[in-house]
């Protein structure tokens, strides 16, 4: 044998002594050598170099032949094989994962033995040589799922260095596997593996043995690896390959080539083979008793390959149809699939088959057979029965997500394919539900398998409503059957929920049922959401009449469960505040907030199901009320409470608070960037034409409104007087304002263009006479939290946006609200106030000035307000008495902005007299509360005519930004930081307003601000990021860093509203000279403090490149203005861009690269940068086509200039875009078109 030769004697010894030494690039510190660390990293370097003494290969060469799994003379290994030791175990999973990633990055340099590898890899997994420990032979499974795909185009096998070495390699695997089956090239090959796969996983319904079994299993799973490897881009990157060799690799396996059967129809047609000889064995073995034990659900092997099956037949039918392009596209998801699935009409004959559909069901009532005895006789098996039934579900829900398209020939088909799975999930939850009214399950293992049933059987209900709709479920004869069962399976859930939290005494955690129970009740309204929101039932049409007799069985069958999930969520609510309240605990921020975004979807959801039935919705929460709402305000109203609040307290307000939730999710919509309205059920219903029930709709409503208002007042009026109270809660207060807030501003006073309707519940609150209490009633409120719970932070931003709401809802209002007297004196006590710190002492002199309305104790209140709360406050008032026409709010109006004028004046007279010292804390405080009237100012832009805003802060901007040259403002960070958010918001909300003065005022004031801001807090201030602390927390200590990046990005946006604003004349613009000047200077600024510590957070670093970006591409000319130090940071910073794990700071930092290396002074620069190549070869073999483009962009600049540098960077970038270039001439090309543009323009460059 040549000595140069390899074998696979003394390989593992080799590899071993190799794991245990740090690799060249090791780094491990001053702390002892970490075993662990080292043999990870020597595994990377191993991988990294290419492995040229094919150590991984002939280790698990050796190992399994030592141990018996290859190397008999017969090739059947079943009773030679020996146990690997755990350390054997994991070695040898490295060992063939090292195969996998050498071979793929490393293609084109293996010729017959990647074939021979894969082959042997396939066998090995399915157990031909003995079963291994399933770690390895999934392993082995994998490589062989990737190799297939890697050569599904067919790549030639061209001569390659070590020829003599692999094909001994070869050699030496065919004499140790005697029996491993070899697959031709080509189509022949892949026919060849199907065909091979379908008889192993046919085999055991012959015999039973369980060496069969195990390698159907196995072969199963492999089919579902394929598809994987084939519909995923997750390892992409460890094909060294471009995405588009993905993308096609996705559409060949999908659609075929030439006429061929694809990979995906050959998959789906061995699954189908196997999961039919898997449901024709068990319906013959069980015959028509289906509760009668089967030995094979005994039989852990068969329960094994069962699963294994219907997982591949499920991953099959998931395939994402015609994703190829969209897949892998910069920004797409890489969330689980859609949930509809649309497969083409050559599956027809596969999934439409009424005869499959019931065999499914069948086979699940044999598995599922819920007898406990049987389940727990042995827990591992009835686990293992459990999963197997959990996978038959799965596939069960994606037969229901079979969207209607060409695989079904016309509606009827489609109607009919929906009654079969309907029918059969009803059929077996009902029989479930059943079963639990007459004998529950007492054993946990059985509690666990029920629940997961339960729930999952309820998502397919789930997505049968989403996928078929009203109008199909409607005209099946089981759909008042479905609807019946919808409202008694959710009230046994909910009443069984409740009875538990009782038996608990609402100590939720202890709840064992309350996760799944849940679950399924959230499925449940999701399918009354869906049937409620369907646009066929409120449609005009020909079938107008049959959506109205839908309507109605909606509103008899299904709508009654809205009273029972109303009921039973307030009492349990309720009791776990007794519970809590009784313990002295409470729940932690993140968990409280987790509740209340699932709570509000839940609402969401349980709102549509009361609007099938408004009255009676209403009728049901009136009644509720009625119970806890009197004993509310006897409290408030009542004797003063010396003690802490007690139990009884606490679950009162908050059973109170959880009816105001209920009433106000179906009364009202959330609409974030739309004008509020009314729910057209509740229009609809309140239409006094068409019944008697329609009056006593908006009587209700009227009612339940004017008992709202009630206990506002009162808990209101109780805060005025004993605002520590304990019986005064501020979370109530927060939910009547949030009421309050969305109510008013779709019912108060509609105009008539808002509405398609008139009278019924819009007339109510309709003239001024009926809305004018209503609006002076949210400004009492409003004023009486401004001034009496001023620290209550939720409290004080539901009261803004209460008052801006009413603000903004039209002139109409407005002029109400300024007629409002709370309104007015809200007004004056800004004004008294706008020079007044929290510790100040108001002027009695001023207070005469409004006519006694204001008392001090109301001033010294609001004077409490925190400085932002104000800043707000003063933004509802000017957007509150915008309308110019009306006299009263023009004075108002003029009278809030010369208040904070006359203040600011006073205050920069006095720091430039030098009657008061920047340093002393009251200078500070006052110029924090100048700054945030400004920025208050600054974000009214809403109201009308909002050119006034610019025309009244311009003249200030010297003086705000002058703030900083004032030495001890200039080093209070908070100080700077509130002026850069000034201007930031002032340059969002106005920059495409102001005119060629406005702009050059503020572009001065800002060159200013930022430069003083940088000689104080960015060239000596150190940013690192500490692991332990939470990212969003620790970001917002640099949120002023935030603000600087986020105001060159708003001030370069001037430049493009001048551009494209045509209504603008000329004169009016800003030159682009100007702005890229500012932008420059700006970006000077903050560069010495931008480092990888900054770059780390999210947010900033998003933005950063976002401005560098844009700012090099539009104005590459000026980056001349950086000092080499400066340019220097650029450099690395997008250095760290460029490994950045998100594709748009990828993508913006190549960008940038490719633009400054179109200079050659900076592209010299770049490439005396070292590790700005190898970043860049890095983007381009990414994972997302946008930064390969990038890269490739940035490349054919750089390497116009490389020939002047080591040859060593050339060969490497030549190597990197031959493969682009090569097959960019095949009639597929696996690359994006710009990317292979750029790749021969880099050819060209450098030859």
């Amino acid at each position: 044998m040549d000595p140069s030769r390899h074998t696979m004697e003394g390989a593992t010894l080799e590899l071993q002594q190799l794991l245990t030494t740090p690799p060249p690039s090791y780094a491990g510190g001053t702390l002892p050598p970490n075993p662990h660390a080292i043999l990870h990293a020597s595994l990377e370097y191993l991988r990294d170099t290419g492995d040229e003494r094919y150590l991984f290969l002939r280790c698990t060469l050796e190992m399994l032949h030592g141990h018996g799994f290859v190397g008999s003379t017969d090739g059947t290994v079943t009773t030679t094989t020996t146990s690997l030791s755990p350390d054997e175990e994991t070695l040898l999973f490295h060992c063939v994962t090292g195969v996998r990633q050498v071979m793929l990055l490393r293609w084109d340099e293996y010729g017959t033995l990647r074939d021979v590898v894969r082959d042997v890899m396939l066998l090995l997994g399915l157990g031909g040589g003995g079963v291994l420990p399933r770690t390895v032979a999934m392993a082995c499974l994998s490589c062989a799922a990737s190799f297939w795909k890697r050569g599904w185009g067919g790549d030639a096998l061209a001569a390659v260095a070590g020829e003599e070495q692999q094909a001994y390699l070869a050699r030496l695997i065919c004499e140790l596997v005697p029996n491993l089956k070899r697959f031709s090239a080509g189509e022949e090959g892949r026919c060849e593996l199907f065909q091979y796969l379908n008889a192993v996983m046919i085999a055991p319904f012959g015999d039973m043995s369980k060496t069969q079994m195990h390698a159907s299993a196995m072969s199963a799973s492999f089919l579902s690896l394929l598809v994987g490897e084939f519909s995923g881009g997750n390892s992409s990157s460890r094909y060294n390959l471009p995405l588009e060799f993905h993308r096609t690799c996705h559409q060949v396996f999908e659609n075929g080539v030439a006429g061929n059967k694809s990979g995906l129809d050959s998959t789906l047609e061995s699954s189908m083979t196997s999961l039919s000889a898997l449901v024709g064995y068990i319906l013959t073995t069980a015959g028509n008793n289906v509760t009668t034990p089967m030995p094979a659900l005994s039989d852990g092997s068969f329960l094994e390959m069962g699963s294994a099956i219907i997982a591949v037949t499920f991953d099959v039918i998931s395939w994402e149809f015609g994703a190829g392009r969209s897949k892998w596209e910069f920004g797409s998801s890489t969330k689980e699939a859609a949930v509809l699935l649309r497969p083409p009409k050559r599956w027809r004959q596969v999934l439409i088959n009424p005869d499959f559909l019931g065999a499914m069901f069948q086979v699940y009532s044999v598995i599922r057979v819920d007898s406990e005895k049987e389940r727990i006789s042995n827990r591992l098996l009835a686990e293992t029965r459990g999963r197997m039934a959990h996978q038959l579900r799965q596939l069960l829900l994606q037969l229901s997500s079979i969207a209607l398209g060409p695989i079904f020939e016309d509606e009827h088909e489609h109607g009919a394919y929906a009654s079969f799975l309907l029918d059969g999930c009803l059929n077996v939850l009902e029989a479930i539900v059943t079963k639990q009214h007459q004998q529950p399950p007492t054993e946990p293992l059985m509690e666990e398998l029920i629940s997961s049933e339960i729930v999952d059987l309820s998502s397919i209900l789930s997505r049968i409503t989403t996928n078929f709709k009203v109008q199909t479920l409607s005209r099946l004869p089981t759909f008042q059957r479905f609807l019946s069962f919808l409202c008694t399976f959710g009230r046994w859930l909910l009443e069984s929920s409740l009875a538990e939290c009782t038996n608990a005494k609402g100590d939720i955690e202890s709840m064992e049922g309350i996760d799944w129970k849940n679950d399924a009740i959230a499925q449940i309204l999701q399918c009354s959401d869906a049937m409620a929101d369907d646009y066929w039932l409120v449609s005009s049409g020909t079938r107008r009449a049959e959506s109205m007799t839908v309507l109605q069985a909606l509103a008899t069958l299904l709508a009654p469960l809205y009273a029972s999930y109303c009921m039973c969520k307030v009492q349990m609510s309720s009791l776990e505040e007794h519970y809590l309240a009784d313990e002295g605990a409470d729940l932690d921020d993140v968990r409280e907030e987790i509740s209340a975004s699932g709570l509000e979807d839940e609402m969401s959801s349980a709102a549509s199901l009361g609007r099938l039935n408004v009255f009676a919705s209403l009728t049901t929460l009136s009644e509720m009320f009625q119970q806890c709402m009197p004993k509310l305000l006897a409290l408030f109203t009542g004797p003063r409470l010396e003690n802490e609040m007690t139990p009884d307290i606490a679950a009162l307000m908050e059973e109170a608070r959880m009816l105001i939730v209920c009433a106000c999710h179906l009364l009202t919509d959330e609409c974030p960037g739309e004008s509020p309205t009314v729910p057209d059920a509740i229009s609809k219903a309140c239409i006094t034409s068409e019944g008697s029930d329609n009056e006593q709709c908006i009587m209700a409503i009227s009612s339940l409104v004017d008992l709202l208002m009630k206990v506002a007042e009162a808990q209101a009026t109780r805060v005025s007087m004993h605002p520590e109270e304990s019986a005064c809660s501020p979370l109530l207060s927060k939910t009547l304002l949030w009421f309050f807030r969305r109510w008013a501003a779709a019912y108060v006073f509609p105009t008539p263009g808002d509405y398609r309707q008139s009278g019924g519940i819009y007339g109510k609150w309709a003239t001024q006479e009926q809305a004018q209490p209503v609006i002076s009633f949210c400004t009492t409120l409003c004023l009486l939290y401004f001034c009496h719970w001023p620290l209550e932070k939720e409290v004080q931003d539901e009261c803004n946006s209460l008052l801006l709401a009413i603000a903004k809802r039209g002139h109409s209002v407005r002029h109400l609200l300024v007629n409002a007297p709370s309104f007015e004196q809200i007004a004056a006590l800004h004004v008294v106030c706008a020079s007044l710190r929290p510790n100040s002492s108001p002027n009695l002199s001023d207070l005469e000035t409004f006519g006694g309305s204001l008392t001090p104790a109301l001033v010294r209140g609001y004077q409490r307000l925190p400085f932002l709360d104000r800043s707000k406050v003063l933004t509802s008032l000017l957007v509150g008495c915008s309308e110019m026409k009306n006299e009263k709010a023009s004075s108002i109006m003029n009278e809030c902005l010369v208040a904070v004028e006359k203040s600011f004046k006073l205050l920069v007279q006095a720091l430039e007299s030098k009657q008061v010292h920047s340093s002393n804390i009251n200078a500070q405080e006052s110029a924090c509360l100048a700054i945030s009237l400004y920025n208050g100012i600054a974000l009214a832009s809403e109201m009308c005519e909002p050119e006034r805003i610019p025309h009244f802060i311009t003249p200030s901007l010297p003086h705000l930004s002058g703030l900083i040259k004032f030495d001890s403002f200039a080093d209070d960070l908070s100080i700077c930081g509130a002026l850069l958010t000034f201007f930031r918001d002032y340059a969002e909300q106005c920059i495409g307003m102001l005119n060629h003065e406005q702009c050059s005022v503020l572009f001065t004031s800002v060159a200013s601000l930022l430069k003083s801001y940088s000689e104080h807090h960015c060239k000596n201030r150190v940013i690192r990021r500490k692991a332990e602390d939470v990212v969003f927390e620790e970001e917002q200590k640099y949120n002023d860093v935030l603000c600087a990046i986020q105001l060159l990005i708003h001030l370069g946006t001037k430049d493009f509203v001048d551009v494209f604003n045509a209504e603008s004349p000329s004169s009016q613009g800003m030159g682009s000279e100007s702005i890229s000047d500012v932008i420059f200077f700006g970006l000077q600024q903050i560069l010495p403090l931008v480092s990888q510590g900054l770059l780390q957070f999210p947010t900033l670093c998003t933005h950063y490149f976002s401005l560098v970006g844009s700012t090099i591409e539009n104005y590459p000319e000026k980056i001349c203005v950086l000092p080499f130090d400066l340019f220097k940071s650029l450099l690395d910073s997008l250095i760290f861009g460029m490994s950045n794990s998100d594709p748009l700071v990828c993508r913006e930092a190549a960008r940038a690269i490719g633009n400054l290396a179109g200079n050659t002074d900076y592209c010299n620069e770049i490439l005396r940068h070292g590790a700005i190549l190898p970043q860049l070869v890095a983007c381009f073999r990414g994972r997302n086509v946008e930064c390969q483009r990038m890269a490739a962009f940035a490349l054919s600049k750089v390497s116009s200039n490389l020939t002047s540098h080591d040859e060593l960077h050339k060969h490497d970038v030549l190597n990197l875009v031959k493969n682009e270039c090569r097959v960019s001439s095949d009639p597929k090309p696996f690359s994006d078109q710009q990317t292979v543009r750029f790749c021969h323009m880099i050819v060209s460059n450098l030859t």
